[in-house]
C-alpha cells in the first residue's frame, strides 16, 4: 500500500473515531463524575461547555464520515451519522429527551461500526481485485 493510500486511510478514520469520541465524551464524563461522587469527591460540570464540545466533535465526525464516503461510495454510514447528529443537536439545543439522546448516540456507534466494515470490505476488494 502506498504512502498516499495510508494517509487516506488514516484520514478516513476521522469520522469513526470522532463519532466514538463524542459518545465517550458524554457518557465517559458522566461515569467519571458518578465514580468520583461514590468516593466522596464532588465535581461540578459545566454542561454548556460539554454540549459545545460534543457539538464540535459531531461536526468533525460528519466531515470525517463525508470523506470516508468519498473513498468507499457507500452512503449508509454517512446518512446514519447525519440523522444521529441532527437528533442529538435537537436534543441539545431544542427539546431534551433522554430516550432520543440514547438513540442518537447508539446510532453514532452503529454508523461508526458500519463505516469501518464498509471501508474494510472495499479495501479488501481493491487490494485483492
Amino acid at each position: 500500500m502506498s504512502e498516499k493510500n495510508i494517509s487516506k486511510t488514516k484520514l478516513s478514520c476521522l469520522g469513526t473515531v470522532t463519532n466514538l469520541l463524542a459518545v465517550a465524551t458524554c457518557y465517559g464524563t458522566l461515569a467519571a463524575v458518578a465514580l468520583l461522587s461514590l468516593i466522596g469527591v464532588s465535581v461540578e460540570i459545566d454542561e454548556g461547555m460539554l454540549v459545545k464540545l460534543i457539538t464540535g466533535l459531531l461536526l468533525l465526525a460528519l466531515l470525517g464520515m463525508g470523506y470516508s464516503y468519498l473513498l468507499h461510495k457507500h452512503p449508509g454510514p454517512l446518512l446514519l451519522s447525519l440523522v444521529a447528529a441532527a437528533l442529538l443537536l435537537w436534543v441539545f439545543y431544542g427539546s431534551y429527551s433522554k430516550p432520543l439522546e440514547l438513540t442518537g448516540f447508539a446510532a453514532l456507534v452503529i454508523a461508526s461500526a458500519w463505516d469501518f466494515r464498509v471501508k474494510k470490505r472495499v479495501c479488501t476488494q481493491k487490494c485483492n481485485g
